[in-house]
């Protein structure tokens, strides 16, 4: 007789991108690794010519993180990396847990670069009207 397996359930990571009216909207859902966010700066930046002015809106809403400070300096400094082409980047992070809130903003303090500017927002809406201001 076969003995019952149990199955960890781990939610995956899903993460999608599309470019809508010049705005690059990524959406994350799901507990994101390290190396997921890593996987996917690296994906935008083969992208064939991104936008000079660069805008990014993050959905986070739906996403679990666990980060060091360490990793998200690294990932600050790989997404300024990947974007060093474009002349400025401006990107909104859309947040709800108190957690990935906090990440965002250790992530917006980051940059050396003022070309570059990241900012926090609550609201999709709120999000948005920073990005086309």
């Amino acid at each position: 007789m076969d003995k019952p397996v149990e199955i960890q359930n781990k939610k995956q990571n899903m993460t999608s991108y599309a470019f809508i009216n010049d705005i690059l909207h990524v959406s994350i859902d799901g507990e994101a690794t390290l190396y997921d966010l890593y996987d996917f700066l690296d994906e935008i930046g083969n992208l064939h010519e991104l936008p000079k002015e660069l805008k990014v809106f993050y959905d986070l809403r739906n996403a679990t993180l666990n980060l060091r400070l360490d990793e998200i300096s690294a990932l600050s400094q790989k997404a300024e990396e990947k974007t060093r082409n474009c002349n400025s980047v401006r990107t909104a992070f859309c947040v709800q847990d108190p957690k990935v809130t906090a990440y965002a903003m250790l992530f917006s303090w980051l940059p050396e670069n003022s070309r570059i500017k990241r900012e926090q927002f609550s609201t999709k809406e709120a999000a948005l009207k920073w990005l086309n201001e």
